[in-house]
Parts: C-alpha cells; sequence; structure tokens
C-alpha cells in the first residue's frame, strides 16, 4: 500500500505521454486534435449531467476522493505495535497507562475500539459498532468510486452525441459543395468521440478502479484491527495478539492480490 503515491504517478506520466505521442505523431499537425466545440460538448455535458446526477455534497466529496489515489495508507505494522503495547499493559493491570496510550492514538476508529475493549463492553456490542464504522465507509468511499465509473460512461456518451452532431452539420453541408465546412463539421464529429474515449478509459475510469481498490485494502486492514480488539477484550496475550494480526495481515494481502 505505501507504494500508492508512486504508482498513481507513474499512470500519470504514462497516460500523458501516450496522449502526446497520440496527438503529436498521429497526424502532420497537433493542432488537429485541438477542437473547441468538440470539448464543450464532451467535457460540458459530462459535467452538466454529473451536476444533473448527483447531490452537492457527494460532488465536494470527489475532490477528496481524487486526492485520495495519491496518498499513501497508514502502514498497519505500526497499529499493530501500538495494539500489541496496550495489551501489555492491559494484562499488567496497568489501566491508567492503558488508557493514557489509547489517548495518543491518531486512527479514530482503533481508538474507540480499544476504548471499548478496556472498558470491559460485551464483544457483541463492540462488533456491532465497530462493523458499523466499516460498512459507512464502504458506503462512503464506493460512491465516490461510484461517481467516477459514472463520469466514465457519460464521457463517451456525449463523444457519440458529439459525432451525431457533426454528422448532422457534414450531411447538411453536402448539398453546398463547400468542403471546408464538411472538413469542418466531420472534425467536430470524429474529435468528440476521440475526446469521450480518451476520457473514459484514461481518466474517470482508472481512478474509479484506483478508488476500489484502495476501499477493499482499507476494509482488510480495518478488520485485522477489528480482530486485535476482539482479542483483546477476550483477554488474550501479546504475543498471541501479535501472531494472529500478522497472519490476518498476510492473509487478507494474498487475498487482495489474487
Amino acid at each position: 500500500m505505501r507504494y500508492t503515491m508512486a504508482s498513481t504517478i507513474f499512470g500519470l506520466l504514462g497516460v500523458s505521454s501516450l496522449a502526446l505521442f497520440v496527438f503529436v505523431f498521429s497526424a502532420d499537425e497537433a493542432g488537429y486534435f485541438w477542437n473547441p466545440i468538440g470539448l464543450v460538448v464532451v467535457l460540458g455535458g459530462t459535467i452538466a449531467a454529473t451536476l444533473l446526477a448527483f447531490p452537492s455534497a457527494q460532488l465536494r466529496s470527489m475532490f477528496g476522493a481524487f486526492a485520495a489515489i495519491f496518498r499513501d495508507e497508514r502502514p498497519i505494522n505500526a497499529d499493530i505495535r501500538r495494539i500489541v503495547e496496550i495489551a501489555r499493559l492491559y494484562s499488567g493491570k496497568d489501566i491508567q497507562a492503558s488508557q493514557e496510550a489509547i489517548n495518543k492514538l491518531s486512527n479514530p476508529f482503533l481508538r474507540l475500539g480499544l476504548q471499548f475493549a478496556i472498558d470491559g463492553t460485551p464483544v457483541d456490542d463492540i462488533m456491532h459498532v465497530m462493523n458499523w464504522r466499516i460498512q459507512r465507509l464502504i458506503e462512503r468511499e464506493t460512491s465516490d468510486a461510484k461517481l467516477f465509473r459514472m463520469l466514465a460512461a457519460f464521457a463517451p456518451a456525449f463523444g457519440m452525441l458529439g459525432t451525431l452532431v457533426g454528422l448532422i452539420g457534414m450531411l447538411g453541408n453536402l448539398g453546398s459543395g463547400d468542403l471546408g465546412a464538411i472538413g469542418h463539421h466531420m472534425s467536430v464529429a470524429l474529435i468528440t468521440t476521440v475526446y469521450g474515449l480518451m476520457l473514459a478509459n484514461m481518466v474517470f475510469k482508472p481512478i474509479a478502479i484506483k478508488l476500489e481498490q484502495r476501499t477493499a485494502q482499507r476494509v482488510a486492514l480495518m478488520n485485522v484491527l477489528l480482530e486485535g480488539v476482539i482479542l483483546l477484550r477476550m483477554g488474550r496475550g501479546p504475543a498471541t495478539i501479535d501472531d494472529a494480526m500478522h497472519n490476518l495481515v498476510r492473509t487478507f494481502r494474498d487475498e487482495i492480490h489474487d
């Protein structure tokens, strides 16, 4: 997970290089691929449809979700060490030191779970509250990925709309014999398809996939932390908790990457 930002940056460089190669080397002039009308149809239509389809609160969260693909996640090994440390204090009946260590935790999910554990909250109640928080995270981040999935669907659709509009204009000028006007409408017809496909497959869809993978990783690791909390609540020793959590980390990573 610590390579998330690096892979995103390399991906952006690769996409940019491909676009540059297409625009510069596939035609006599790169200016052939610049068409303001086609860009307005595709990009403007995609933005307008998105504004119509999603509430403003979710649109605001889209920017935070986009920024998240550049951010590496917190290493779970540090959280495991803190759980084991608190388990060692708790098993030694040093409740005050355990509470102080919990108060210093920066991970709110882990802090809440460990607070429940040392307070003696029943295991079923801990599972209920913590699983609810995991489910809330899934719903929130899935909606962000869905938004980018919809953008990936809108862009080619408006590309096709631009194609049809350009073809209509071209057919309307066939009788006049004005080759300049025919060529202009034909360029609009073709370039909008290019814009739509590039935005969908080189920008929006990869972002959605990255967000979905990030959510799967976060949920898996949150379940590892939850298991550590439950083991602490059940009175397991620090060595047992440490071994069980590291085994779960290996298992979840194998499942995610398979």
